[in-house]
């Protein structure tokens, strides 16, 4: 099954007529329909790797001050208790069960596009904010098995996310976004995850990443991965100035 790296955006990517929603609707539409999906979050931020064990996913909506059409968005596909035990498994104990949290709008704007009858079970796993972007990247890594297991991985985040740099007049993004997303695209292309990894020497870093969790999906995306994978680029833009749509998927040619 491939890996998706999803660069989410504005909640408002949900609803309405926009490049990255048609995008996420032609998605849905190549990949055909996976059996469960494992999700990777970066709105759902934890101390150490959180899992959530359910037979179910309550929507959270996550975001203030929108239009009420946004809200009005329902989505709440089935969880799965035997893959979540498979996720769990394969992370060695290193992650724990936490059914606080939902499917998320980093999560659900993507699928509810994607798979808008909300019929495939989720998964979903959380980031940590404060971990060493290697084990992230480990995570990914860990998680690869489940991929020959017919599990897709769906890691939302976005590769530049600065919300103090917003500009809601903006259509495109900053030269320095632009430059940062191009230097990222080139890196994933010629597999230079280590690079990536290491992202914190690239130019721009600062300010293209100010907080990792939106850019640490991206990491276990790339650990997903293995030789037989090729990469196809889609939602290839920026927005608002400060943020990057730019998405992968990887699967086997």
């Amino acid at each position: 099954m491939p890996v998706l790296f999803v660069g989410h955006g504005s909640p408002m990517n949900a609803i309405g007529t926009n490049p990255a929603r048609l995008g996420w609707q032609n998605m849905g539409k190549t990949l055909g329909k996976p059996s469960v999906i494992v999700a990777v979050s970066a709105h759902w931020m934890t101390e150490g790797t959180a899992v959530r064990r359910a037979a179910d996913n309550p929507q959270v909506n996550d975001m203030y001050g929108f239009p009420q059409a946004l809200y009005e968005v329902h989505y709440e596909p089935k969880g799965s208790i035997e893959v979540a035990d498979r996720v769990l498994e394969a992370l060695g104990g290193a992650a724990k069960v936490d059914n606080t949290w939902g499917i998320d709008h980093g999560v659900w704007s993507v699928l509810s596009n994607m798979y808008p009858q909300a019929d495939v079970p989720v998964v979903m796993v959380s980031v940590d904010p404060d971990a060493d972007p290697q084990q992230q990247y480990a995570i990914g890594q860990q998680l690869r098995a489940l991929r020959d297991e017919g599990a897709m991985m769906v890691c939302s985040g976005n590769v530049v996310h600065n919300l103090r740099r917003v500009n809601w007049q903006m259509d495109d993004g900053y030269d320095w976004a632009r430059q940062f997303d191009g230097h990222i695209k080139t890196l994933i292309q010629q597999r230079q995850h280590g690079a990536i990894v290491s992202f914190r020497q690239l130019p721009n870093h600062d300010k293209a990443i100010p907080t990792t969790e939106h850019f640490l999906p991206l990491l276990t995306a790339l650990g997903a991965t293995d030789e037989r994978d090729q990469v196809s680029v889609f939602n290839d833009y920026c927005e608002l100035g400060s943020m990057s749509m730019t998405s992968y998927v990887f699967q086997p040619a």
